[in-house]
């Protein structure tokens, strides 16, 4: 397993278990999302080199202790979000913020939502063509 914990994120990546997991931390400036898109894509290449290619994972957000957001830094993380060369099978967002919740949706309207990660981890590690609960998607 691959880790690197910085004091705004810890990204973890399992490429055996086909995971990623970020959890994210307070309130981030533009210093701090450019660290974080720099670390990620660094980190990343461990998964084909584990034998999971970009793309087959699931990726899980923690942003239980992470902050709402500026709009420049919602933004810039929408960019990532949008970013297929960085992009995951299926992804969950653990939240405990309504505005945080509200945030997750607006730049990335097809991830899971969640409250319990217990939840989160049965959604992203179920085969695809599987019946999605409602909750997954906010809704």
């Amino acid at each position: 397993m691959t880790q690197l914990n910085d004091p705004a994120f810890t990204i973890r990546i399992s490429p055996a278990r086909k995971f990623v997991e970020i959890i994210m931390f307070g309130h981030w400036d533009a210093a701090t999302m450019r660290r974080f898109d720099s670390e990620l894509r660094r980190l990343l290449p461990a998964l084909p080199a584990g034998g999971c290619r970009i793309g087959d994972q699931s990726t899980l957000f923690d942003t239980t202790d992470y902050a709402v957001q500026s709009q420049d830094v919602l933004e810039q993380l929408g960019g990532m979000a949008a970013d297929k060369s960085i992009g995951s099978r299926r992804i969950a967002v653990l939240v405990s913020k309504t505005l945080t919740k509200l945030q997750v949706r607006r730049i990335a309207p097809d991830y899971g939502l969640f409250c319990e990660r217990d939840e989160a981890m049965r959604w992203l590690f179920e085969p695809d063509g599987l019946r999605v609960c409602a909750d997954a998607h906010g809704r």
